[in-house]
C-alpha cells in the first residue's frame, strides 16, 4: 500500500504498536502483582476472621456458645460445636500453602477447601453475597474453607467460611467510555508525534521540489529544529550553492560559445557570397544555415535547463490568438477551440509561446490538418494540438521528446529540424509545473496528438 511507504504512517505504528504492548506486559505483571497482594491479604484476614472466632468462643460459657452461633452466621461464617476431624482430609490447593502453614498446627487442627458450602445465602454477609453473585457472573462457583479446631476445653469446632478471589472489575462494565477515549487519545497524541517528527522530512522534500522549478530558491534554515535536521538543512543549502555555481559556469561558457561562434559563422557566410557556381553556393548557405540553426538550438536549450523562470498573470487566450495569427502570416491554417472565458494562467510569455510554437510547427512540417483546442478546469489548462500525418510508432514515443531525438533522418533533411524542438517544449512545460505528452490518434484516424496541460493555480477563480 502506498500509504504505509509514508515514514508518518510508519512511526505512527511503530509507536501505537509499542505503546499497546508494553501496556498490556505492564499490565500482566501488575495483575500478577494484583494476585498475589490479595492472596497474601485474604489469608491475613481470613486468618485474623478464625482467630477472632476461636477466641469469642473460648472466652464465652459453654452453654451460651449455641446462642452466638446465629451472629457467626449473618457474618458470613458457621460454627459448629462438637464435629470431630474426619479421618482423611483433602490437601489444599498450592495457591492456600501460606494460609495453611500460619493456620497449622499454630491455631487450627486442620483446613480444607470444598466447592459444597452449605451456609445458607440470607445468613451470608453482605459481601459474601456480593462476591457470590460476581463468582457466579464469571461461571465459577463459591468455595467454602473447612477448618478444624479444639477450643482451649478441648471442645472440637468446625468453621465454615466463604473463600475465594473477587474477580477484577471490568472497567467497560463500570466505565463504557474509558478505554475507547483512551485509544483515541493515544492515536491523537501519537499521530501528532509523528507529524511532528517527519516535519522536516517533509520541509526537505518541498525545498527539494521548488529547487527543480526555482534554482534561486531561497535557502532553507540552518538555525531551527534539532541537530541532525540543521545538518541537513546545511548539507541541502551547499548542494544548491553548488549547483547554482555549476550552471553559472555552464551558461558563462555557453555564452563564450556561442559569442565566439558567430563571428567564424558570419566571415564563413560572407565567402561563401563569393563562391561562383550558384548551385553549389546555394548548397553550402543551406548547409551553414542548418549549423546555426543548430548551434543556436543547441544553445537555447542548454540555458533553458538553468534559466530561472519569471511568471506573470498571463491572457494565455490573446497569446493564442496572437499565435494563431503568426501561423496564418505563414499560410498555415489553424482551426481553434478556445473557451469564450478568458484563460488566465502565471506563466512567461515569451517561453509559452515559443513552447506552443514548436508543436505547431513540427505538426505542419510532418503532418496536415493541425487543429488547436484548448479545455479549462479550475486546476489546470489543456491545450490539445492533433493533426492527421502518419503519426509515430508506439515504441518511440517516448523517446521523442529526448534532446536531438529524431524519428527519421531523411525527414530530417527536408524539413531541417534538429530534433530539439519538442524537447524545449516538454521543458518549457514543465518549468511551469505541466507536462507536454505525445499520443497517437485513435484508429481508424491517423496523425500525432500532443497534448499541453498547465497549472491555473486557481487564478481564473479569483
Amino acid at each position: 500500500m502506498p500509504l504505509l511507504r509514508t515514514m508518518s504512517l510508519r512511526i505512527f505504528l511503530i509507536v501505537v504498536v509499542g505503546i499497546f504492548l508494553t501496556a498490556t506486559l505492564v499490565n500482566l505483571m501488575g495483575q500478577r502483582d494484583l494476585n498475589e497482594n490479595e492472596h497474601r491479604l485474604q489469608a491475613q484476614f481470613t486468618y485474623d476472621r478464625i482467630e477472632n472466632v476461636l477466641r469469642i468462643l473460648d472466652a464465652t460459657l459453654p452453654e451460651k456458645r449455641l446462642e452466638i452461633q446465629d451472629v457467626f452466621g449473618r457474618m458470613g461464617s458457621r460454627v459448629q460445636l462438637n464435629v470431630t476431624k474426619p479421618a482423611t482430609i483433602a490437601p489444599l490447593p498450592n495457591a492456600l500453602l501460606d494460609l495453611h502453614g500460619k493456620l497449622v498446627p499454630e491455631l487450627v487442627d486442620a483446613v480444607t477447601l470444598t466447592q459444597a458450602c452449605d451456609l445458607p445465602p440470607w445468613q451470608a454477609f453482605k459481601r459474601a453475597r456480593q462476591a457470590r453473585k460476581m463468582f457466579q457472573r464469571e461461571r465459577e462457583k463459591p468455595t467454602c474453607l473447612m477448618v478444624y479446631a479444639h477450643l482451649d476445653d478441648q471442645t472440637p469446632v468446625l468453621i465454615q467460611l466463604h473463600y475465594g478471589h473477587r474477580p477484577p472489575p471490568r472497567l467497560l462494565h463500570r466505565q463504557p467510555y474509558t478505554l475507547p477515549l483512551l485509544a483515541l487519545g493515544l492515536i491523537a497524541i501519537t499521530w501528532l508525534v509523528a507529524l511532528v517528527a517527519t516535519k522536516p522530512l517533509r520541509k526537505l522534500g518541498d525545498a527539494a521540489l521548488q529547487l527543480a522549478k526555482n534554482i534561486d530558491h531561497p535557502p532553507l534554515s540552518e538555525h531551527e529544529g534539532p541537530i541532525e535536521v540543521r545538518k541537513a538543512a546545511q548539507a541541502f543549502n551547499t548542494m544548491q550553492r553548488s549547483i547554482v555555481r555549476h550552471l553559472q559556469a555552464r551558461s558563462f561558457m555557453l555564452g563564450a560559445i556561442a559569442h565566439d561562434l558567430q563571428t567564424p559563422l558570419t566571415r564563413l557566410r560572407l565567402r561563401l557570397e563569393k563562391v561562383k557556381d550558384p548551385t553549389l553556393k546555394q548548397q553550402l548557405i543551406a548547409d551553414l544555415t542548418a549549423t546555426q540553426e543548430m548551434v543556436k538550438q543547441g544553445l537555447d536549450f542548454a540555458r533553458l535547463s538553468g534559466e530561472h523562470l519569471d511568471t506573470t498573470p498571463l491572457d494565455l487566450t490573446a497569446l493564442i490568438h496572437a499565435i494563431v495569427d503568426d501561423m496564418l502570416a505563414l499560410g498555415h491554417h489553424l482551426p481553434c477551440q478556445i473557451p469564450e472565458k478568458t484563460v488566465h494562467i502565471m506563466g512567461s510569455p515569451h517561453l509559452l509561446k515559443r513552447c506552443l510554437t514548436n508543436v505547431l510547427d513540427n505538426a505542419f512540417n510532418y503532418g496536415q490538418a493541425v487543429s488547436l483546442q484548448i479545455h479549462q478546469t479550475y486546476d489546470w489548462v489543456t491545450c490539445t494540438i492533433s493533426d492527421q500525418g502518419p503519426g509515430i510508432p508506439e515504441a518511440e514515443l517516448e523517446h521523442m521528446l529526448e534532446p536531438f531525438q529524431r524519428m527519421e533522418d531523411s525527414r530530417s533533411r527536408h524539413t531541417g529540424g534538429t530534433g530539439l524542438g519538442l524537447a524545449i517544449a516538454r521543458m518549457i512545460a514543465e518549468k511551469h509545473g505541466g507536462h507536454l505528452h505525445l499520443a497517437n490518434q485513435p484508429l481508424p484516424l491517423t496523425g500525432l496528438v500532443v497534448t499541453i496541460r498547465l497549472p491555473t493555480h486557481g487564478i481564473n477563480q479569483a
